[in-house]
C-alpha cells in the first residue's frame, strides 16, 4: 500500500512536518528544503531517530550546534544573553512585536541590584559542573575537520543539564529592569474587574499610553487563554496563534535594554518584581509553541529563559523536560 508524502513515515518526512510547524511555511516547502539539504542533513550521521530529527533541523534553521550532540542537553548554553525576538526574526516574529518594540525604544538600562547570584546551592544539592574544555590558545579550529563522538549522540537526554551550567558559569550580578514593564497594581486590580471585552478595550488604552508595558501584552495573552479553556479551545490553533502574538509583544518590548550591562552575565530573577513581564513573557510563549507543537522554539525560549532566571520559580525546567520528551528524545532508561 502506498503512502503520501505527507503521511509517510520516512526520515525526511519527519524534518518537513517539524519544520513546517517551527516555521509556518507549509509542509511542500518545507519537504522541498529538506530535500534540497539532503547531503548536509546526512552529513551530520545516519541517525534515522528522533534526536537525527531534532539536529538536523538546527541545522536547516541555522541554529548553533551544541557540543553535546542532540540527544544530552538542548540548545548550547549561552554565555551571554541572545534576545529571543531577534532569534524568532529567522521563524516569523509577528509584525506586531515589531511594532511595539519600535514604540517602545526610549528605555532605561538594567539597573544592578548590588547583590550576586551564587549558584553554590546546586553543588550541594549534588549537581556536577561541566567541563567546557576550553582550547589552548595556539589551537586552529578553523583548519581541523570537525570530528563528533558517536557516543555523544546517543538518544538519551539529560533534560535537568541546564543546572549544571548555570553551576559552571559561577556567581554572576543581579539586574532588575525599568518599573515601566510593569502595570500599576491599581491597574492589575481594575482589569481583574472588567468583563472581557472591556479588558480587552483597555489593554488597548494601555498599549497606547504606555508602549513599555510589556505587562500589558502578557495579561492580554493570559486573558485569551483563560476564556478559550472555559469554551474548552484551549488547543485550537487560532486561539494559540494569537496568544502567541501576544507573546511575543510581551517578550520584544521587555528586550530592548537587554544590551549592555547584561551581556556581562547577569540575571534578571523573579524575586525582582520589575523582570516578572519579560519572564512571564517568555514563560507563556514558550508554553504556547508547545501547545503548537514547534519544540524546537519552545526549547530555544527555555534555555534563554533559564539563563536569565536560573532560580527557576516558574518551574521552566519542568516545562523542558516536557518539550523534550514531546520531540521524541528519549529519557534516561527509556528505549530510545
Amino acid at each position: 500500500m502506498t503512502t503520501t508524502p505527507r503521511t509517510s513515515p520516512t526520515h525526511f518526512s519527519r524534518i518537513a512536518r517539524r519544520l513546517s510547524r517551527e516555521t509556518g511555511m507549509g509542509y511542500q516547502k518545507a519537504l522541498t528544503t529538506v530535500q534540497e539539504n539532503a547531503d548536509r542533513i546526512m552529513q551530520q550521521g545516519p541517525r534515522l531517530d528522533a534526536a537525527g530529527c531534532d539536529m538536523a533541523l538546527r541545522l536547516l534553521l541555522q541554529q548553533d550546534l551544541e557540543f553535546w550532540g542532540p540527544g544530552i542537553g538542548a540548545h548550547m548554553w549561552p554565555q551571554q544573553y541572545h534576545a529571543v525576538s531577534m532569534e524568532l526574526l529567522h521563524s516569523g516574529l509577528c509584525m506586531e512585536a515589531m511594532k511595539a518594540a519600535d514604540r517602545a525604544r526610549d528605555q532605561d538600562q538594567p539597573q544592578p541590584c548590588g547583590s550576586n547570584f551564587d549558584p553554590s546551592y546546586l553543588a550541594a544539592a549534588g549537581v556536577e559542573p561541566l567541563d567546557y574544555g576550553a582550547p589552548e590558545e595556539d589551537e586552529d579550529w578553523d583548519d581541523e575537520a570537525e570530528e563528533v563522538d558517536q557516543a555523544l549522540l546517543e538518544p538519551v537526554d539529560e533534560p535537568d543539564r541546564w543546572r549544571r551550567h548555570v553551576l559552571t558559569q559561577g556567581v554572576r550580578p543581579v539586574y532588575r529592569l525599568p518599573d515601566a514593564h510593569s502595570l500599576l497594581p491599581a491597574v492589575r486590580e481594575e482589569l481583574l474587574r472588567l468583563a472581557p471585552d472591556e479588558a480587552r478595550a483597555r489593554l488597548e488604552q494601555l498599549h497606547a499610553e504606555q508602549p513599555a508595558a510589556a505587562e500589558a501584552y502578557v495579561v492580554r495573552a493570559e486573558l485569551h487563554l483563560a476564556a478559550a479553556r472555559e469554551a474548552g479551545l484551549e488547543r485550537d490553533h487560532d486561539v494559540l496563534d494569537a496568544a502567541r502574538r501576544w507573546y511575543e509583544c510581551a517578550v520584544a518590548v521587555a528586550e530592548v535594554p537587554l544590551a549592555f550591562p547584561i551581556y556581562n552575565g547577569g540575571v534578571l530573577l523573579w524575586r525582582e518584581e520589575s523582570n516578572r513581564p519579560l519572564l512571564r513573557g517568555l514563560y507563556g510563549l514558550a508554553r504556547v509553541a508547545h501547545g503548537e507543537k514547534r519544540w524546537n522554539c519552545a526549547e530555544m525560549i527555555l534555555m534563554r529563559l533559564l539563563y536569565l532566571d536560573p532560580v527557576d520559580e516558574q518551574q521552566a525546567g519542568v516545562l523542558l523536560r516536557e518539550v523534550r520528551a514531546a520531540a521524541g528524545i528519549a529519557q534516561p532508561g527509556e528505549i530510545a
